[in-house]
């Protein structure tokens, strides 16, 4: 994911978010390819971040699926999924269960297989986790 998308996803400023992705890559947590998308090492999962998702997810209290749907498309987008995003983001809402990491997974790398790299998968799936409660270990779904 680029600087520039953290910051518009986050709502926080790009220098503050800059700052903390190079003390991240210094830890060898993060790591930045020629084309500045930003991911996660191999291996590194939420409980490198200090993070313990809750045990329960966050329902959709007062926001519609399409609220969901955009922030997904814009997630993929962000961190380079470009010719398949509606695509994945269609069959994902269609599904199962949007608050189930084990169908965002099969979605991911089953799915949208030579779509999305399994760089990207982590990144979508550390993030969705994280932005909607969900529990989320790294090690259940990928073999680093």
């Amino acid at each position: 994911m680029k600087l520039r998308d953290m910051t518009r996803i986050l709502g926080a400023r790009y220098q503050s978010i800059n700052t903390e992705a190079l003390e991240l890559r210094r830890q060898g947590v993060l790591q930045k390819d020629a084309d500045g998308v930003w991911s996660l090492v191999p291996g590194a999962d939420l409980e490198v971040f200090g993070i313990r998702p809750t045990d329960t997810p966050v329902s959709p209290a007062e926001e519609d699926s399409r609220t969901f749907e955009e922030k997904f498309l814009d997630l993929l987008r962000s961190v380079g999924v470009k010719k398949a995003a509606e695509t994945v983001t269609d069959l994902f809402f269609a599904g199962v269960d949007i608050w189930d990491m084990r169908w965002l997974h099969h979605v991911l790398t089953r799915s949208a297989e030579g779509f999305v790299t399994e760089d990207q998968a982590k990144l979508i799936m550390t993030y969705w986790a994280l932005t909607n409660g969900i529990p989320y270990r790294h090690e259940d779904f990928f073999s680093d």
